[in-house]
This record gives C-alpha cells, sequence and structure tokens, in this order.
C-alpha cells in the first residue's frame, strides 16, 4: 500500500481557516499525491470533449449530454444581471446570468482554444457588497429520455483565471439534479473547485481541467442541468479574465 507523506512542508498559509486546503494547499498535496498515483495506478486522463460531434445520439452513447461542448458561436443569451458592456457575445446553445454584481461589468468575448473555442468573460470595477455571482450555463437541462437507470454521469470542463488580481472565489464546475427525496423536490449539487469565502481566494492565474463528483441516474429526477459559477470577492479592484473550454456532461 502506497504511503504518501503531505505534512511536510504544509504551512497554515495554505489552509483556509488553519485546516481545510485552500488553493495553494490543494496544490501542494496533488503535487506529494499525483506521482505517487501516477507511479503505482493507471490514469486515463479526463473524458473532456475534443471534437464539435461529441454529443449524445444513438451511435454515440457516451457523447455529451448537452449541446456545442467546444463552445463555437456567438447566438448565446446573455442577461442583463451580469451588467454586460456593449458588443458582448456567447456561444451558441449557452446562457449567462447574476446576481449582486452592483460595481461590476463585464466583456464575453471569444477566442481559439485547444479544441473549438473558448467562452472569455473580462472582468472590471468593485464590487459594492459580498455575494456575487455569474452563472454560465447550457441553456437546456439534460434531456432525460437519453438515460436509464444506472447510467453514471459526470461534468467535465477546461478553466482558466488570467488577471492582475485575487479578487475571484471560484470559478467551478457544478452539474445540478433535481429529485424527489423524501417527498420532496431536491437539488443536489456535484461540485469541482468548490467556492472559497472572503478574504480566501484563487490564484490571479490558473489552468486547468475540472471533473465533477459521478452521480448514477435512477429515473426519478426532474431535472439535470450544469453550469460554471463564477463567485466574486468583495471590495476587490477587478483587472481579470475568466475562461472555459470543452464543457460536457456525459456518461462514463
Amino acid at each position: 500500500m502506497p504511503v504518501v507523506n503531505i505534512w511536510d512542508g504544509f504551512t497554515e498559509a495554505m489552509t483556509v481557516e488553519g485546516l481545510h486546503p485552500n488553493i495553494l494547499g490543494a496544490d501542494f498535496i496533488q503535487s506529494r499525491c499525483v506521482p505517487v498515483i501516477n507511479a503505482n495506478f493507471e490514469f486515463f486522463g479526463m473524458p473532456l470533449p475534443t471534437d464539435a460531434a461529441d454529443v449524445y445520439s444513438a451511435i454515440r452513447p457516451f457523447g455529451c449530454l448537452n449541446a456545442n461542448p467546444l463552445m463555437a458561436g456567438t447566438a448565446g443569451t446573455i442577461n442583463v444581471s451580469v451588467n454586460p458592456v456593449a458588443g458582448s457575445v456567447l456561444a451558441d446553445s449557452y446562457k449567462a446570468n447574476g446576481s449582486g454584481l452592483t460595481g461590476i461589468t463585464s466583456r464575453w468575448y471569444k477566442e481559439p482554444a485547444a479544441y473549438g473555442e473558448a467562452q472569455c468573460v473580462e472582468l472590471s470595477g468593485t464590487m459594492g457588497a459580498a455575494g456575487g455571482y455569474i452563472y454560465l450555463q447550457p441553456s437546456a437541462n439534460v434531456t432525460l429520455s437519453n438515460l436509464v437507470a444506472g447510467d453514471v454521469i459526470e461534468m467535465v470542463s477546461a478553466p482558466e483565471i488570467v488577471g492582475n488580481d485575487r479578487g475571484i472565489l471560484g470559478w467551478e464546475a457544478e452539474m445540478i439534479i433535481t429529485k424527489p427525496v423524501a417527498g420532496t423536490s431536491t437539488t443536489i449539487y456535484y461540485r469541482s473547485m468548490d467556492k472559497y469565502q472572503d478574504p480566501f481566494t484563487l490564484p490571479a492565474n490558473w489552468k486547468g481541467a475540472l471533473e465533477t463528483q459521478r452521480y448514477q441516474f435512477d429515473g426519478t429526477e426532474t431535472v439535470i442541468t450544469s453550469r460554471m459559477g463564477l463567485y466574486l470577492a468583495v471590495g476587490v479592484a477587478f483587472d481579470s479574465k475568466v475562461k472555459v473550454s470543452q464543457f460536457g456532461v456525459r456518461k462514463i
């Protein structure tokens, strides 16, 4: 049984509140664990979509359950709640909305990515009060008839943060399941990179891939959807961009 030493070199500055690791602590821990995992276990990588046709169908049963996984186009819907500047555009078959963004403006634009296109959001201004967020998500929910009981699904994406400030609390992948629990409609969140609390924020620059916890479909679900959630800190003068590409919800 391999044993990994994640204690030597780990400091309190790598924690949120003296116990749980912040993003620096998480990076430190993975730097110790990943080499041991790679040396002892086979890992095939995250199933990020890599072509525009990677969409569920009878002949692609493991294709993405959302449209436009490579985020092409500019015909998406941007709600005024995100305070978009003139000329902002969003990928086809996606929508964006927000709340609590007094003092913040956003510019939505596209650029080439390793696969397909990246949806980019440039932030400026200063949040006047805590609790502001932006959600970027497919316009349509997952078609439940494409799933059968026992199917296992997850959300993946390739996000990035580029900037000169430390005002982002989270740029996270979220898969959201609504189903009855004990007779009551209940919403359950499956997340990757859960948001931090002020004043613990993400690095000004970060790039990676996200994979949510996996969920087993049982047929009682009423809604399955997904999104990238952008959570902002209060009192920070924003000079940041966030990006996301290869956005997929898929069976595994």
